[in-house]
């Protein structure tokens, strides 16, 4: 569907994004943490402010939709149009259950901008949770302030993907970890089951796995590096309940495989 952009906004932020509400928000901001929440007002921090205002130049009386990346909406009208303190007059608010089942990304941290990438598919797509780690064969290893700042950049990523697509649901993005570690401090939960992209001669049709497996309540793929998850990783996986899966007939990418499990999971138990 085509439609003619006919507001201050560029092009690039015009979203073709329908759903049933009261109000059509023109602009869509994220809840941080250092917003300030009132019964019927609401005061964007200053990031969110600065691009609501001088990025986006919203101005006073536009419509504006704010997500808090738990399942609640705001809708308003934007009554102070501050760069540093935006101020938003709550119209109704709409609050979501989290969909199931609860879908868990661990991933492999490939090198260059490809876990972007990743990130914002898998937020697009529904994960709950992701779980970035090193693995033996991964050509990545980060620590320190370094890993801190790569952390952040990461979790903007995803809120900008929440913004863009008007998702109520931010994933929760854990802190990287090499992957033994996590496997040792991890446990399968009930009614849940793993599953993990593999070469092995084993794996099994990713749809027949989870077809076998009937109605889940969580799921957790684990998708490694370019280099393969190592005999002794794809062991420990094992060890820990995964199943090696199959993803079509060809060798994918560390992005497409994650963008692919993701879809093959969100299609095979989505009702309706």
């Amino acid at each position: 569907m085509r439609g003619r952009v006919n507001c201050k906004c560029c092009l690039a932020h015009f979203q073709f994004h329908f759903q049933p509400r009261s109000i059509m928000a023109t602009y869509r901001v994220f809840l941080n943490p250092e917003a300030l929440l009132e019964a019927d007002r609401l005061t964007l921090d200053s990031k969110e402010s600065h691009h609501l205002v001088r990025v986006l130049r919203a101005q006073t009386g536009e419509s504006v939709e704010v997500l808090d990346g738990q399942g609640k909406r705001y809708l308003g009208c934007l009554t102070k149009a501050e760069g540093r303190a935006a101020e938003i007059r709550v119209e109704s608010v709409e609050s979501l259950s989290a969909p199931k089942p609860e879908v868990t990304l661990i991933q492999s941290v490939p090198k260059g901008k490809a876990m972007d990438l990743i990130l914002r598919m898998a937020t697009e797509i529904g994960a709950a949770r992701i779980v970035p780690v090193f693995t033996d064969q991964g050509e990545v290893q980060i620590k320190g302030d370094r890993l801190a700042k790569k952390v952040e950049k990461w979790r903007a990523t995803m809120i900008e993907a929440c913004k863009q697509c008007g998702l109520p649901f931010l994933p929760k993005l854990e802190a990287p970890v090499d992957l033994k570690t996590f496997l040792k401090e991890a446990s399968m939960p009930l009614n849940g089951i793993g599953v993990v992209a593999s070469l092995e001669g084993r794996s099994r049709p990713l749809s027949e796995v989870l077809a076998k497996a009937g109605p889940l309540e969580r799921i957790t793929v684990a998708v490694g590096p370019e280099g393969d998850f190592t005999n002794d990783e794809y062991a420990a996986l094992s060890q820990h309940g995964f199943h090696p899966v199959r993803l079509g007939r060809n060798v994918l990418r560390a992005e497409t495989a994650a963008a692919y499990i993701l879809s093959v999971v969100d299609q095979c138990t989505t009702e309706g």
